[in-house]
């Protein structure tokens, strides 16, 4: 017969993970309030003086809401391919390391302002950190660290 047992630094970073989650949803709220033109940029839509907050915005601040639930209910009830997505993603966040530097040094054109790039430098050193630790769990006890015994 097997056991699974929940390893306790599993427990911390699944504490972590919504941790980080809620931060990023305040965060998000908090650029969306001081500076939505950042996401009208980023969805290469036309300024409007008229309209601060263009309907697709909206949309796309609701999609982005939903998925960060789904991934807190997915943490929460450890789904393992939740687990292989988030290690992914903040995996692979380490290739954007060299051009926030850049921009910073203003080799490369920033087209956010110097802010928000050293906010969203700072989001990818916590999901690198993250990643070495989730790394680390599934190397010692498993995914979500759910060892059979």
């Amino acid at each position: 017969m097997t056991t699974i047992t929940h390893q306790p630094g599993a427990r911390r970073l699944q504490v972590v993970l919504i941790a980080y989650i809620i931060l990023l949803v305040l965060c998000l709220l908090v650029v969306y309030i001081i500076a939505p033109a950042i996401y009208v940029q980023t969805l290469m839509l036309e300024p409007s003086a008229s309209d601060r907050y263009p309907l697709l915005v909206n949309l796309f601040l609701l999609g982005i809401l939903t998925l960060l639930t789904l991934l807190i209910i997915g943490i929460l009830k450890r789904w393992r391919w939740i687990f292989w997505i988030m290690l992914l993603a903040f995996s692979a966040s380490i290739i954007q390391v060299p051009l926030f530097i850049l921009q910073l040094a203003q080799i490369v054109p920033a087209a956010d302002p110097a802010w928000y790039t050293l906010f969203r430098l700072c989001a990818v050193i916590g999901e690198i950190g993250m990643a070495v630790w989730m790394i680390q769990i599934l190397r010692h006890d498993g995914v979500w660290g759910m060892r059979n015994i």
